[in-house]
C-alpha cells in the first residue's frame, strides 16, 4: 500500500534543518587523517583499518561524502573502479555494474548486494539500487567481487553496505543541513533541508535518532506531444523530481556485552516523466505524446539487530521486513499496435533473517559460521492502453531460500602470513505465476542449489604493507517465464527453459596495499580476471520480451587507488582508477543473430573500458580561532559503453567542486556540479531514448551540529 510521511513528521524536520542547518566536520579529519584510518567491518572479524583487510575494499567516511560532493548511489559510482551506470528509467528505478557484473541490465537479482546497516535490501528479479541520500551516513563500505561466504544475501559481484549514524548514548546531538541552488535550463530553483536529532533517553543504556529531509530537483525536460517535436512544448521543466524520507532508530544497551537496534525507515522519491528523453541539448522528450508520464517509490523497512559479546565468541542476528512498491507509466508507441500509455508497476516484499556467531578474542585462529533465510515475493504488472488494443498482465514471483555459510583462517608466523577459506551452500525454492496476452498463462517452479566459496591467502610483512591473492566463486538464481515465452526463445534457436540456470563467475585477484612516507601516500593495486558462465539476457524474440543463458564470458582488469597527504599544509590528493578488457565467449549462434553485439570476441555490453577520478581537498586556518577556509575539487571520467542493442555511448566527464568557511559548529558554501555541463548519454534504451547527468548546478549549502 501507499503510505506518505505525515505532514507533523516533515514540519518537524524542516523546521530543525532551518533552525540549525549541518556539520561541520571536525578539522583533524580532513587534514591529519586519511582514507586508510577509517575503520571498517566488512571482514566480519571485528573492526579494522582498510589497510589491514585484505579485501578489494573501498571505505568512504560521511564527512569524505559530504567534502566530495557524493550525495547518492549514481554519485557513488564514480568514485569506484569498474563500476558503471546501468539500467535507468529515472531517480527511483536504477541499476549498476562492477566489474561487468550486471552487464546484462536491470532483469533477474541483482548480482551486487546491498546492506543498509546489517540487513539487506534485496527484491526478487529486480536489481534496483537502494533509493538512499546520504543525509545521515557514518560510512559506506564497497567490496569488489564475489562475497557469498561472508554475506548471506549472496553478492556474485561485490556488496555496497551503507552504515547509518548510531544513537550516542552519552550526548545530546543535533545536526542540519539546508542547500538552494540554480541548475542550467531549469525555470524554478533547487532546494533542501534534512536534519537527524540523537536524544540519549538512559544515559549509557537507551537513546533514539531521529533523521530525514526534503528535497526538490527541478525539471528542466521540455515535453512535446507530437512526434518529432513540432510547435511549441506542452509542458516546460516537466521533470521535476522531490525526495521525503525519514528514519527512526533506537538503540538500547542493556549491559555491556548485549545491543539491541531497532530501526524503521522510509523513502519516496517522486518524479515527474522519467529521465528517459528523445533529444539531450536542448532536452526534449516527445515520445510520451499527451500522457502526462511519472516515476514514483514508496519503500519502508523494518528492522532489529542485536548483538553479544559472549567473550570467546560474539553471535549476531539480524531480522528485516522490507516493504517497496515503485513504477512508472508513460506513454509509447507500439507499431501497428498504435499510441497510448504504457504502466509497469513492481510491488514487493521480503522477510530476511540472518544469524552468524564468529570468534572474538587474540588468538590465532579466527573463524566465522552464519545462516540466512529470505521469503519474499515481487508482483510485476504491466498496463498498455493503445488505440488498437489494450492489454495487461502480471508476473508473480515468490522464493523463499536460505543459505549456510562459514570462513575460517589461522595466522602463521606470529599473523605474517594468514591462509584462509570459506563455504557458502545456497538453496532456493522459486515459484512464479503468471498471465498475460503477449506472454501467456503459466506457472512454474525451479529448485536451484550451489555450492561457492573463497580461498584467500594474505601476507603482513610490515605495518604499512598488506599483499593478498584470492580466487572465490559467485552465482545468483535463474530467471523464471512463461512457457509461452520460452518457447519463443527456442524457436529463435536459442536454448530456454521456463527456468534459467543460474549464472556463475570465478574470480580470480592478486591485491597489494602500502602506507609510504610515514603514511603520507597510501597506495592500492588489485589485478583481477573474471570468467562468466551462463550469462542471463534479456531478449525480444517476435518482440516479446523474453530470456535466456546466451553463453560465457571474461574480464580482466586492473583497479589502482592512491592517497597523498602533501608537504603542503592542508593539501590533500587522491584517485581511483580501473581499465579493462572484457569479451563474450562462446555465444550461442542465433544470439548473435538477433543481437549482432553479444558476440564472441565482443566487448561485454554497457561495461567501460575505463573509469577514473582525481579528488583534491584544501584546508587552511584563517585568524587564531578555529575559522577555516577549504576547497574541494573532482574531475570523474567513463570510457564509451556499447549497449547491448548497439549503440555506443560516448565517454564522458564530470566536474564538481565547492569551496567555503567552516568552523568545529558551521559550514557555508558554495558549491558547483557538473561544472563543465556535460550532457551525456550515461543510459540509453533502445537507441531511442536517453538519459543523462543533470546539468550544471551551483548553489548555496548551510551545515550546522549543535552537541
Amino acid at each position: 500500500m501507499t503510505r506518505r510521511l505525515t505532514a507533523a513528521a516533515l514540519t518537524g524536520i524542516a523546521h530543525i534543518a532551518l533552525i540549525t542547518p549541518v556539520m561541520a566536520q571536525d578539522a583533524a579529519s580532513t587534514t591529519e587523517s586519511s582514507d586508510s584510518d577509517i575503520v571498517v567491518t566488512a571482514s566480519r572479524q571485528g573492526s579494522q583499518s582498510l589497510i589491514d583487510t585484505p579485501l578489494a575494499i573501498q571505505a568512504f567516511s560521511g564527512e569524505q561524502l559530504e567534502e566530495r560532493g557524493i550525495r547518492e548511489t549514481t554519485d557513488l559510482v564514480n568514485s569506484i573502479p569498474g563500476a558503471s551506470p546501468g539500467e535507468q528509467v529515472g531517480s527511483v528505478i536504477k541499476t549498476f555494474s562492477l566489474r561487468g557484473v550486471g552487464a546484462a541490465g536491470g532483469i533477474g537479482d541483482s548480482p551486487i548486494g546491498y546492506y543498509i546497516d546489517d540487513v539487506p535490501f534485496a527484491i526478487p528479479n529486480s536489481p534496483i539500487a537502494p533509493p538512499l541520500r546520504f543525509i545521515d551516513i557514518d560510512r559506506i563500505e564497497v567490496l569488489r567481487g564475489p562475497q557469498g561466504t561472508l554475506y548471506g544475501q549472496g553478492s556474485a559481484g561485490g556488496t555496497i553496505i551503507y552504515h547509518t549514524r548510531e544513537p550516542d548514548l552519552d550526548n545530546f546531538e543535533m545536526r542540519g543541513e539546508a542547500t538552494i541552488a540554480k541548475m542550467d535550463d531549469a525555470s524554478a530553483l533547487n532546494y533542501g533541508v534534512s536534519a537527524a536529532i540523537s536524544v540519549p533517553l538512559i544515559k549509557d543504556r537507551l537513546a533514539i535518532r531521529i533523521s530525514g529531509g526534503y528535497d526538490k530537483r527541478a525539471g528542466y525536460v521540455d515535453i512535446f506531444s507530437e512526434t518529432p517535436a513540432t510547435g511549441g512544448p506542452s509542458f516546460k521543466n516537466a521533470n521535476d523530481v522531490t525526495n521525503r524520507d525519514v528514519r527512526a532508530v533506537l538503540l538500547w544497551q542493556p549491559t555491556d556485552a548485549l545491543r539491541i537496534r531497532a530501526q524503521a525507515a522510509h523513502w519516496e522519491p517522486r518524479q515527474n516523466y522519467t529521465q528517459s528523453i528523445n533529444q539531450l541539448e536542448p532536452a526534449q522528450q516527445w515520445f510520451s505524446g499527451t500522457t502526462r508520464g511519472y516515476e514514483n517509490g514508496n519503500f519502508d523497512l523494518y528492522s532489529v539487530s542485536v548483538e553479544y559479546d559472549a567473550g570467546a565468541a560474539i553471535l549476531s542476528s539480524s531480522t528485516s521486513y522490507l516493504d517497496a512498491e515503485y513504477g512508472y507509466l508513460t506513454g509509447q508507441t507500439f507499431g501497428p499496435l498504435g499510441t497510448g500509455a504504457l504502466f509497469n508497476g513492481y510491488d514487493a516484499r521480503s522477510f530476511a533473517q540472518e544469524i552468524q556467531l564468529r570468534s572474538n578474542g587474540d588468538g590465532p585462529f579466527h573463524w566465522l559460521v552464519g545462516g540466512f533465510y529470505q521469503n519474499a515475493k515481487a508482483l510485476f504488472s504491466f498496463d498498455a492502453n493503445l488505440t488498437a488494443l489494450t492489454i495487461s498482465g502480471f508476473n508473480d514471483t515468490r522464493t523463499r531460500n536460505y543459505s549456510a555459510f562459514g570462513e575460517i583462517s589461522y595466522d602463521l608466523f606470529g599473523g605474517k602470513l594468514v591462509p584462509l577459506v570459506g563455504i557458502r551452500y545456497y538453496k532456493d525454492n522459486r515459484r512464479f505465476d503468471a498471465d498475460s496476452i503477449l506472454t501467456g498463462t503459466g506457472s512454474g517452479q525451479t529448485k536451484p542449489d550451489k555450492v561457492t566459496w573463497r580461498a584467500n591467502l594474505s601476507w603482513f610483512p610490515t605495518d604499512d604493507l598488506t599483499a593478498f591473492v584470492t580466487v572465490s566463486t559467485g552465482f545468483r538464481s535463474g530467471i523464471t517465464q512463461t512457457p509461452f515465452q520460452a518457447s519463443l526463445v527456442e524457436a529463435s534457436g536459442i536454448p530456454s527453459s521456463i527456468a534459467l540456470a543460474p549464472d556463475t563467475l570465478t574470480n580470480y585477484e592478486a591485491g597489494i596495499k602500502a602506507k609510504l612516507a610515514d603514511g603520507r601516500v597510501q597506495l592500492g593495486l588489485n589485478v583481477y580476471r573474471i570468467d562468466f558462465k551462463d550469462l542471463q539476457f534479456g531478449l525480444t524474440p517476435f518482440g516479446v520480451s523474453a530470456f535466456a543463458n546466451v553463453g560465457k564470458a571474461r574480464t580482466t582488469g586492473v583497479d589502482l587507488e592512491a592517497r597523498w597527504r602533501t608537504p603542503i599544509d592542508g593539501l590533500n590528493l587522491g584517485a581511483v582508477a580501473n581499465w579493462n578488457d572484457s569479451e563474450f565467449r562462446d555465444v550461442y549462434p542465433a544470439v548473435t543473430a538477433s543481437l549482432p553485439n553479444v558476440a564472441n570476441g565482443e566487448r561485454l555490453s554497457s561495461t567501460a573500458k575505463y573509469n577514473y577520478r582525481l579528488d583534491a581537498d584544501f584546508e587552511r586556518p584563517l585568524g587564531s580561532g578555529d575559522l577555516r577556509f577549504f576547497l574541494n575539487g573532482a574531475a570523474s571520467r567513463t570510457s564509451s559503453r556499447v549497449m547491448y542493442d548497439g549503440y555506443v555511448v560516448e565517454p564522458y566527464s564530470l566536474y564538481n567542486a565547492s569551496a567555503g568557511i567552516r568552523t568545529d559548529r558551521w559550514e557555508l558554501s558554495i558549491f558547483g556540479e557538473n561544472l563543465a555541463d556535460e550532457r551525456g548519454p550515461s543510459f540509453v534504451r533502445n537507441s531511442l531514448l536517453f538519459a543523462g547527468p543533470y546539468p550544471r548546478t551551483i548553489g548555496l549549502r548551510l551545515r550546522t551540529t549543535i552537541d
